[in-house]
C-alpha cells in the first residue's frame, strides 16, 4: 500500500485528513511515525510557496509522497 506522509503535528489536522482520506489505499504516516521533529522556515510570500518548501523539504528527508500546508 502507497504512504502518504502528513506533513503537520497539529492532532486537529491529522484528524482531518485521515477522514478525508478513508477508504482510500494509503498508508497514512505523520511526522512523528517518521521519527522527524525538523521545522521548515516558512520563507516563501504565500500561503502556496510556504507549503510546497514544507513538503519538499519532508519529502525529501522522508523519501515519501507528502502533503502539507502552512
Amino acid at each position: 500500500m502507497p504512504k502518504l506522509l502528513i506533513a503537520t503535528t497539529n492532532p486537529g489536522k491529522l484528524r482531518e485528513y485521515a477522514a478525508i482520506f478513508d477508504g482510500l489505499p494509503l498508508e497514512l504516516r505523520t511526522l512523528r511515525d517518521e521519527g522527524i521533529a525538523d521545522e521548515v522556515e516558512e520563507t516563501g510570500e504565500t500561503f502556496a510557496e510556504n507549503a510546497r518548501l514544507k513538503a519538499e523539504y519532508y519529502a525529501r528527508r522522508s523519501g515519501q509522497l507528502t502533503l502539507a500546508d502552512a
